[in-house]
């Protein structure tokens, strides 16, 4: 890290900067959509502005057919949205790569006539839609699952190549669809939640209270927890939890084949994956199967939860937030003057009706997670075909072609000698996924804000996030942002990557980069939780709340400064960590 005489902070890129990439990568027009600018390798200009390592969602690197996703969500997604909605500040984000490893960054807008155009826009987009936020989400949802239902018809075994490259671009096409649809809503929300921010802060009360004052709603990923606490009750009533111990899906069916009641329990299993089980572990990954496809996220976190025969109180959890969020909202109300009761009010109202809070939870159930698999059942179908024809040695094989070079060979096109491609690309892909622990969180240039909402209030990109980084505050105590209250001393456990969450042990306090929706589970596991990155709405901090857990976001060096078996001190009252030794 240099700093020059005008306290200008900038984390080299050193050897990121080169332009390495995936061997044979040759970038196509319709393999990179973007409105602003497209996904690329870092090259030196970059070190001019800032970048964030997602390792949120990416924390062990990106394969060459999960590259497309990529491009469709965070950079496309992001600038179709930031267009469509008209914010002012900002066109979206956009992605860098750096070996393997994905960073994020924002397309600034900085002509006055472009922002005042934009907040025009915005005003004729906004109004409509956040009166009848209800109906206007309810349409989208009933787009994506009558989409869902007709790819999940497709008999993929029985398609010719023809036939699989035509569904193919058409799941690619509803891929794009779908985060277009995901980024115009949450640019729409965090904008409409901004306002009720400066309200807040123009009347002079806490802002940190206002999450608070949104949460209390149902969202899928709490049922489906619900759901996983159940199954782990109802392998007690029948007998089979000795079975579950088995490390492995394999070990666990085979063990349950054994025991009386150990067919009727994997039924029920397999009822809740019909419903549930229709997501990833991470975002945007080809090559990582669903739940139902492979079940052993759930049955390790079923595993796990059998460990605490009380289990998890949902139904109090939420009467002691919901008690809270009455008693902040009456206490803000009675702190401000009459006069700025019906603004106030009228702002919490349409929070509470467009409500970020509960959307950033429910959505991810229907796109985030879910929305790759067709593309991911007939990229496999089409990998099965080219295994068979020769051109592939095996099915899995097929996630280090990118895919347009996929979509060429089931035409008769494509790289001349996929196996020594694919071969290459692997060595690329494991060197630079196992040095992800060396890669900075950030590189670039440290500005003392950004103006993109979803990277203030989802990413925690914050002026006393920029403030730490530029200070470098590695220390025995740690701010950040107050995200769920209540103080707690337990020992860390240090999560760096979402595929370990099975690590995580009853009364531990979890410590991360940052957390996304399939870390939930752990929830009901943990004592509280301190994280990297992370603003008001992230993910962390709101299931935190929901669990009533003690937690601290945005602290910019947490994993950097906690190690696993550190006691810490959490006080989610103040954002404030203490490492105790």
């Amino acid at each position: 890290m240099t700093t020059t005489e005008e306290s200008t902070t900038v984390v080299p890129l050193g050897e990121y900067a080169d332009g390495d990439f995936y061997p044979g990568y040759e970038p196509r027009l319709e393999s990179r959509p973007f409105l602003a600018e497209p996904l690329a390798p870092f090259t030196r200009a970059d070190e001019g502005r800032f970048w964030m390592r997602d390792s949120q969602h990416f924390a062990e690197g990106i394969t060459p057919a999960s590259m497309g996703l990529l491009e469709d969500a965070q950079t496309w997604g992001t600038q179709y949205g930031a267009e469509i909605v008209g914010i002012p500040p900002t066109a979206g984000m956009v992605n860098r790569i750096a070996g393997v490893h994905v960073y994020l960054g924002q397309c600034p807008i900085t002509s006055l006539w472009q922002m005042g155009a934009r907040a025009e826009r915005f005003g004729a987009f906004a109004g409509p839609r956040l009166a009848d936020f209800a109906g206007y989400w309810a349409g989208y949802r009933a787009e994506l699952e009558a989409a869902y239902a007709h790819f999940d018809a497709l008999d993929v075994e029985a398609m010719g190549r023809d036939e699989l490259h035509a569904a193919l671009v058409d799941a690619i096409a509803f891929h794009r669809r779908g985060w277009g649809v995901h980024f115009e809503v949450m640019y729409l929300l965090a904008a409409n939640y901004v306002a009720l921010f400066q309200l807040v802060t123009d009347l002079g009360l806490e802002t940190g209270q206002i999450p608070k004052w949104l949460a209390g709603e149902e969202t899928a990923y709490l049922q489906t927890d619900e759901g996983l606490w159940r199954l782990a009750g109802r392998a007690r009533e029948l007998g089979v939890d000795g079975a579950l111990a088995e490390p492995t899906v394999e070990g666990v069916r085979a063990a349950l084949d054994g025991t009386p009641g150990g067919a009727r329990w994997w039924a029920e299993l397999e009822a809740f994956l019909a419903v549930w089980g229709q997501r990833t572990d991470e975002t945007a990954t080809m090559d990582r199967p669903s739940w139902a496809e492979h079940p052993a996220t759930p049955l390790g976190t079923i595993r796990e939860f059998l460990t605490r025969p009380e289990g998890h109180d949902f139904a109090a959890a939420r009467r002691e937030v919901l008690a809270e969020r009455d008693r902040l909202v009456d206490a803000a109300r009675a702190a401000i003057a009459e006069e700025d009761r019906a603004r106030f009010d009228e702002a919490l109202a349409s929070n509470r009706s467009a409500n970020f809070v509960w959307w950033n939870e429910e959505h991810n159930f229907l796109i985030d997670r879910r929305i790759h698999l067709p593309i991911r059942r007939l990229t496999l179908a089409a990998a099965d075909r080219l295994v068979a024809d020769g051109g592939l040695d095996a099915r899995e094989d097929v996630f280090f072609l990118f895919r347009h070079e996929l979509l060429d060979l089931l035409t008769g096109g494509g790289p001349a000698d996929c196996r020594s491609l694919v071969t290459a690309r692997r060595d690329y892909y494991d060197h630079w996924s196992a040095r992800g622990s060396e890669l900075p969180p950030v590189v670039g240039t440290v500005p003392d804000a950004v103006n993109d909402p979803i990277m203030t209030e989802l990413f925690g990109l914050t002026p006393d996030y920029f403030a730490t980084i530029k200070g470098q505050q590695a220390t025995a105590t740690l701010s950040g942002f107050a995200a769920a209250r209540g103080t707690v001393v337990g020992t860390a456990r240090v999560i760096r990557a979402a595929q370990d969450i099975d690590q995580v042990r009853d009364g531990d306090i979890l410590v991360c980069g940052g957390t996304t929706t399939e870390w939930t589970p752990v929830f009901g596991l943990v004592r509280g939780c301190v994280t990297d990155t992370g603003g008001t709405l992230s993910h962390t901090a709101i299931i935190a709340r929901e669990y009533g857990l003690p937690c601290v976001v945005g602290t910019g060096v947490a994993t950097s400064t906690i190690r696993t078996g550190d006691r810490v001190r959490i006080d989610g009252d103040r954002g404030v960590v203490e490492v105790l030794g």
